[in-house]
């Protein structure tokens, strides 16, 4: 009887030991499933570092293309003004001969920047456009000028041009607009006397001239109307005035 409890309580304890083995396999298997790898870590931090000097570096490229831009705006702003200055000191000058100078050639080199024949094709530089505006008066006439200072691209050689749908004769020159709007504008104006005002003036002191001359440099010559002679140096010759007739 004790014999038979023994082998009884043996059997309970070996199904309990099986039972115990198969749990801590499984629970070996699943924390081995769900074992990270010690360089997993690393890993994850080289790829935060990798992201974050990927997005310093598009952000400096994006500052540095920034600053390059605002440098050429800057160039070409100075490069402009210093263009208008110098058509518009033209225009000053002589506005008739500036206007007909212009529409005759208004590709000519004193509107560029820079000769067109030295630049290279496909390079750009500046170019001044001129609008005239007149305003008569009864004394003369009012030149308005509106300089238009473009940035352009020049093309000089017909064949390349012809590969971009841009067709113009063998020898010529061809500007193309970059931009939307103008690098600088200016305004100014003119104001040109008339002929007719400017011949009567010039007659008239000539006259004056021809009296005065007649009066100090004869004095003996008959009067000339609208002609007075000066009173000697000790006032002993000057007519008296009516001050003087009165009181005696």
């Amino acid at each position: 009887m004790a014999s038979a409890s023994v082998a009884t309580h043996r059997a309970e304890a070996n199904v309990a030991d099986a039972r115990l083995a198969r749990y801590n396999d499984r629970i070996g298997r699943v924390r081995k499933e769900r074992a990270v790898w010690p360089g997993a870590a690393f890993i994850v931090e080289a790829l935060l570092l990798l992201v974050f000097l990927t997005g310093s570096l598009a952000v400096l490229m994006n500052l540095n293309a920034e600053a390059d831009r605002i440098g050429h705006e800057s160039a070409d702003l100075m490069d402009g003004l210093v263009l208008a200055s110098n058509v518009a000191e033209e225009f000053a000058a002589d506005p008739i001969a500036f206007k007909e100078a212009y529409e005759a050639d208004p590709m000519a080199d004193r509107w560029l920047s820079q000769p067109a024949h030295e630049a290279e094709n496909g390079s750009d530089l500046l170019s001044a456009e001129c609008t005239f505006r007149t305003e008569d008066t009864e004394a003369g006439t009012m030149h308005y000028l509106t300089l238009e200072v473009w940035k352009v691209r020049v093309l000089n050689d017909s064949a390349k041009a012809a590969e971009e749908g841009i067709g113009f004769a063998p020898g010529g020159l061809c500007f193309e607009k970059w931009e939307e709007s103008p690098a600088y504008t200016l305004e100014t104006s003119r104001y040109v006397p008339a002929d007719g005002a400017r011949t009567a003036r010039s007659a008239t002191g000539a006259a004056d001239d021809a009296t005065r001359s007649v009066v100090l440099d004869d004095p003996a010559a008959p009067p000339v109307v609208g002609a007075t002679g000066g009173p000697a140096a000790d006032g002993a010759d000057a007519a008296p005035t009516e001050g003087e007739v009165s009181h005696g």
